[in-house]
């Protein structure tokens, strides 16, 4: 027989009774004997003959006492998990036999570990006699890395001797089921010495690993798509962003950015060279939350989109999500971005530094106290005025204005014990801009958090957050006689408590969320005595939010894994303010106000209890392929108002209330994914459609900034979208990288009861960043271990514009006739991008690591239009203009040092 080694070893007995032996009851004094002495004793007193060899059974005890059972029933308890079975020859006869196919792939698991000199470590759990029949045992844990104690989320977690895999979660906790016995456990995890468990276990145990990374670690950052991380076997719709290798792809002026990043993945696209924000699968700017620490950001740029607000080198992971969202992230409609920040080393100090054309940056963080306390602490600053003064445009003269920005981060965390960990986060950016004999635009974020993480048991984990934040913008206005500052600002107070745990095959998370938002939508003060300028001050706005959220992770078999969650969000706008009354069945407009309604401090005005299901699956085909559904639906109660496409600091966000609902939107998205010899290459086909209620969009030449009768300047309708996105990822090799296209398409319809309660007449219109093709290819190429040539192209079809057709002559005055609402479209849009990189030395034993990294934006010196404007011509005739934001080649040159 194939694989079967048989051994026999003949014990002369003689058959006495001629009843089948596998019928023969324990008698209870066998217990705390070795199985060869049992079979011994059974073989003498019954006159019964055992085949097998010695050595198999040697280490295998009967523990405990078995009274009353059959020698058949004993001998499954003992063998289970193991490679032995049984088959009965004779009624006196039983042969022992064993398929070492398995132990073959754990020898094998072990002498590649012993080769790469992996570090192996044994575990034993139990003794056979506690084994029950048909009931695996769970080995659970958590993986950190072995310095800084942080966990390492998606580890690869393979068994050897079955090839199953799993992954670790967010927080570095994995769990896997095993047949009780001998195993081999690898966990791999990039950039890290691979770790090699060496398993015995009868029972459930808890095995807690610590990995060492690689002596070749430069700390940079890179951005890990799906295939990267098991594109089968990952979320519908879920990227994991690993911070390792960022830098050594292009980047504007070589400075780093994470949004500009997710940019590129697929599903994702922005309006223009200026426009930090992003669209996610035909959603607007508004509908991305964007969370760092736990807490909200409402502007992630610097300098009108140029530059993210965000210092790579202080982030430790990101995940983003757009579609497939887990029910404990809410409050927009779009995708979620969850920025972590990151811990100091807990054993020694690492001091990070860079210079380029635009920004300098510092990292340090250390112990404060070794294996208790660390610190973490970054703060970046600009020098670039001489990139907007370099800026050509018929727009506006830049040639005297000015720019700067700061970002700054710093965290202390603290390990109470093993099991408790507390930080404490602070967050703060700045941005200063200003038009030569116009205006000062200043805008801001500040933010503290605390956070707890606190482990019960081995099944039952928690974290909890407490935290403020605040935005703000203003605009200077340094005209003599119109001398003012308009100004806008939103704080939020934020609290969160989530649970996770593991129940047999589910792991299940819960908790509650609440914020309270106070707003400021708009004031205007004189800034000198000379100014004609009048004082507004529109009336504060408050609302809270809070949730509670269930969300379970199923894994029903090797190839069905389910994932259902509920949301539960309840969102009240509050006093003190007043509400405007309007004549019913007449248009929300001025002339059409009847009456004041007025609400004192926390009465509530409007409440909106959402109900929000969301369910993902994903069926394995295969080892490396599978199908994945995802289904969600979600609520957004804050409102982006703005009647420009990009994010821009005049922008105000507006929270639903007596006449804005909340935004709803649900999406349906389905995919088949595969990765190609052994995870080298990996390829996605996704699709989606998603349906959106009581979006929000401006009227015709509405006027949005201080107007305290908001309300009449914007109308509410549905939209939709839908699209196919396809990726290919080459993961090893010399030459590695992705190709990521998107068809899509973004609708918008505002149907009212009468002409101005509707847009384009009711009928559907595309959105302002309806862009029905986007290709993004990103490549590297190892020239060398130090040097890397890498590259990127991207393209997107021109998003829609409203556009003058025509112009009359009325008292003088000229009046042009629009198109219908977004009929035309702006040129197309691409670029290609290049840069190398040199890297330092790589041997351990160096005090300090630096890399160089030269780029090209824009190699081939595209004019990409950001807008199109109008100038009246000497005839009175509106003539078009395009504005190019980066309309030439940009080279640069960054460095940047460790030790």
């Amino acid at each position: 027989m194939r694989n079967i080694l048989l051994t026999l070893f003949i014990l002369n007995a003689s058959w006495v009774n001629g009843q089948n032996i596998l019928d023969y009851k324990f008698r209870g004094d066998e217990a705390s004997k070795p199985l060869t002495e049992v079979l011994n004793e059974i073989g003498d007193s019954e006159g019964a003959r055992f085949f097998f060899l010695p050595e198999w059974i040697e280490d295998i005890q009967v523990d405990n006492d078995f009274s009353g059972r059959t020698l058949e029933q004993v001998l499954n308890i003992l063998f289970e998990g193991k490679e032995l079975r049984f088959i009965l020859m004779y009624p006196d006869a039983l042969v022992i036999i064993k398929d070492p196919s398995k132990a073959i792939m754990r020898k094998r698991a072990i002498e590649t570990a012993l080769r790469e000199d992996s570090k192996i470590d044994k575990y034993r759990f139990g003794s056979p006699g506690q084994v029950q029949p048909d009931k695996p045992i769970t080995i659970s844990g958590r993986v950190i890395d072995n310095k800084t104690e942080e966990p390492l989320p998606y580890t690869n977690v393979q068994v050897a001797d079955t090839e199953a895999i799993v992954t670790t979660d967010e927080q570095g906790n994995y769990r896997v089921e095993l047949t009780p016995g001998s195993h081999v456990l690898n966990f791999s995890y990039i950039d890290y010495d691979p770790t090699v468990i060496d398993l015995t276990a009868y029972e459930n145990g808890v095995v807690n690993v610590e990995m060492e990374k690689q002596s070749v670690m430069l700390d940079e950052i890179v951005i890990q798509g799906q295939a990267n991380q098991e594109m089968a076997t990952s979320r519908i719709g879920e990227t994991q962003l690993v911070m390792k290798e960022l830098k050594r792809a292009p980047a504007f002026l070589g400075e780093v950015d994470l949004i500009k990043q997710v940019q590129i993945l697929p599903g994702v696209t922005t309006v223009g060279e200026a426009a930090s924000g992003f669209n996610v699968r035909g959603g607007s700017v508004d509908q991305n939350l964007i969370l760092y620490d736990g807490l909200p950001v409402f502007n992630s740029s610097h300098v009108f989109g140029f530059l993210s607000a965000f210092n790579s080198d202080a982030i430790s992971e990101v995940s983003f999500f757009r579609g497939g969202t887990p029910a404990r992230y809410g409050g927009r409609i779009s995708s979620v971005l969850d920025i972590q920040s990151k811990d100091g080393d807990f054993q020694e100090w690492h001091v990070k530094a860079g210079i380029g054309m635009v920004t300098s940056s510092l990292m340090v963080d250390g112990p404060l106290k070794k294996d208790k306390t660390s610190i973490s602490a970054s703060l970046r600053s600009t020098y670039s005025n001489w990139l907007i003064h370099s800026i050509d445009t018929d727009y506006a003269d830049l040639s005297n204005s000015s720019v700067s920005f700061y970002d700054g981060m710093i965290k202390v965390a603290h390990k109470v014990d093993k099991d408790t960990k507390v930080s404490v986060s602070g967050y703060a950016s700045h941005d200063s801009f200003s038009l030569s004999g116009d205006s000062t635009y200043r805008w801001s974020n500040l933010q503290i958090s605390g956070r707890l993480d606190h482990r019960f048991n081995s099944n039952l984990d928690g974290e909890f957050i407490v935290g403020m934040s605040s935005y703000g913008y203003s605009v200077l206005n340094n005209d003599y006689l119109t001398a003012s500052e308009l100004s806008f600002r939103i704080n939020t107070a934020t609290l969160k408590a989530a649970l996770y745990t593991k129940k047999g095959s589910h792991k299940l998370n819960y908790g509650w969320q609440f914020s309270h938002n106070k707003f400021n939508p708009g004031s205007l003060e004189p800034t000198s005595d000379c100014s004609n300028a009048g004082k507004v001050d529109l009336d504060k706005q408050y609302a809270i939010e809070s949730a509670f959220f269930i969300g379970d992770e199923i894994e029903l078999n090797p190839y069905l894994f389910l994932e259902a969650g509920l949301r539960l969000p309840l969102f009240i706008n509050l006093g003190p303010g007043e509400v405007i009354k309007y004549e019913s069945g007449q248009p929300v407009e001025v002339t059409t106000a009847t009456d004041t309604s007025s609400y004192g401090s926390f009465q509530p005005v409007k409440a909106f209890l959402g109900f929000e299901p969301r369910i993902s699956m994903r069926l394995m085909t295969s080892a490396n392929s599978s199908i994945k559904f995802g289904y969600n639906r979600m609520f957004q109660y804050l409102h982006l108002v703005s009647n420009s496409t990009a994010v821009t600091p005049v922008d105000i966000w507006q929270p639903s209330g007596y006449y804005f609902k909340p935004q709803r939107a649900d999406q349906v998205s389905l995919g088949f994914f595969k990765d190609f010899k052994e995870k080298k290459y990996g390829t996605s086909v996704e699709g989606f459609y998603k349906y959106m209620n009581d979006i929000i969009d401006f009227k015709d030449g509405a006027e949005l900034v201080l107007n305290p009768h908001i309300e009449t300047e914007l109308l509410q309708g549905t939209g939709r979208s839908y699209g196919l996105e396809f990726s290919l990822f080459k993961n090893s090799g010399r030459l590695s990288g992705s190709l990521n296209y998107t068809y899509s398409r973004s609708f918008r319809t505002i149907s009212g009861s009468t002409e101005v309660e509707s847009i384009n007449d009711g009928k559907e219109y595309p959105s302002n960043f309806d862009q029905p093709h986007i290709l993004n290819v990103t490549w590297k190429y190892s020239l060398s271990r130090r040097y890397y040539f890498t590259g990127g192209f991207t393209y997107h079809t021109g998003r829609p514009v409203t556009i003058p057709l025509s112009a009359f002559q009325l008292e003088n005055t000229t009046v042009a006739y629009f198109s219908e609402r977004n009929q035309y479209r702006i040129p197309d849009y691409h670029r290609l991008d290049l840069a190398l990189v040199i890297e330092g030395n790589h041997k351990r034993t160096k005090k300090w690591k630096g890399n160089w990294v030269i780029s090209v934006y824009n190699v081939y010196s595209r004019k990409n239009p950001y807008t199109i404007f109008f100038k009246n011509s000497e005839n009175g005739v509106p003539k078009p203009n395009q504005l190019s934001i980066v309309g030439t080649i940009f080279p640069s040159i960054s460095y940047n040092i460790t030790f």
